[in-house]
């Protein structure tokens, strides 16, 4: 891989991470004369002059005392030490706790549906391509219709409906002891599965038919040209075709649509959160969103946002790899 491109890239990455930073701090801030003003006490039976000083001394305990520019000059230097800010919650509980507290939860949904989206979208992408206008190339193409027309919250709206009210299979609500008595132990464990169920089965079969989808094209296409067409000439068998010439090709629109799912592994969930009520990332973002809890709120969308961009890197370093025409400039040899 040219190390020029890996550098660019790199650098590129930064450049984003800095503006999104940017504009992480500045657009909560944007239309709002007073950040503080929520958290005043009532003035009750205070002249004017002592609520002016209970209020100056509120704007200095949020870190409002000083100017928008002072707090972003702060901002960034407390990132550079990696202190995303404390929250104003009851007890102001570090940012980057509250995250960590909430990230392994919100993986255990996305990570899940993602790899069976993955595995078993390649395996009936590839099937369908190879038995094109076969029963799974037909099925492929009308559940493709269906789930482009229905959103991932409609189908577990329904999911919740029937599997967990009508017929009781698996809870329609998460316990809300789950996180709090976890422990590791296989029933915890199965506790904890027996609960995603109902989410993560919501969010995989959007996730397999977009991956199968995108595999069948790409394999039909790779299957098409002139370097496969002249291994078959030459006698190689169909499975040596397949996998050593075919697939390899057909990886980078997969590699792209693995590394856009990715990018969203963490804030694609917030509303299947709410509907099951999981106690992860997205249910955590809008308890800060209502309430103004405007440390919170940041450091979550940067959290989201450096998570987006390592991914979008990662996947373009991949990209070089697999496709070695890739160069610094994005085009071809």
């Amino acid at each position: 891989m040219n190390k020029w491109y890996v550098i660019r890239r790199i650098l590129y990455t930064i450049f984003i991470f800095v503006i999104v930073m940017t504009l992480n701090f500045f657009i909560p801030r944007i239309g709002v004369e007073d950040p503080a003003e929520r958290y005043y006490p009532p003035q009750g039976g205070m002249s004017d002059q002592e609520y002016a000083i209970i209020k100056q001394m509120t704007r200095a305990q949020y870190g409002f005392d000083v100017s928008t520019w002072q707090q972003y000059l702060r901002y960034v230097r407390n990132l550079l030490h990696g202190d995303l800010g404390t929250s104003f919650q009851a007890g102001s509980p570090k940012v980057a706790d509250l995250i960590f507290q909430r990230l392994p939860w919100t993986l255990v949904l996305s990570v899940s549906s993602l790899l069976i989206g993955v595995c078993c979208g390649l395996l009936f992408g590839t099937w369908a391509a190879f038995h094109r206008g076969g029963a799974a190339d037909t099925v492929l193409m009308n559940a493709s219709v269906v789930t482009t027309a229905l959103p991932s919250f409609f189908l577990a709206l329904i999911l919740a409906l029937y599997m967990g009210f009508e017929w009781e299979w698996f809870p329609a609500y998460t316990d809300p002891g789950l996180a709090a008595e976890f422990d590791w132990s296989p029933a915890a464990i199965a506790r904890v599965a027996h609960n995603a169920a109902l989410p993560v089965l919501s969010m995989s079969i959007g996730s397999i038919v977009s991956y199968a989808q995108s595999t069948r094209n790409s394999v039909i296409a790779v299957a098409n040209e002139e370097f496969v067409l002249t291994a078959r000439a030459k006698g190689m068998k169909r499975r040596t075709v397949m996998y050593r010439h075919v697939l390899r090709n057909a990886m980078l629109p997969i590699v792209t649509n693995f590394g856009m799912s990715i990018s969203g592994l963490i804030g694609g969930a917030v509303v299947i959160e709410q509907i099951f009520n999981w106690n992860g990332m997205g249910t955590l973002f809008l308890n800060a969103n209502n309430t103004n809890d405007y440390p919170l709120m940041m450091g979550i969308m940067l959290f989201l946002s450096a998570f987006t961009l390592i991914a979008n890197l990662i996947t373009d370093l991949c990209y070089g790899l697999l496709d070695p025409r890739v160069t610094a400039g994005g085009g071809r040899r």
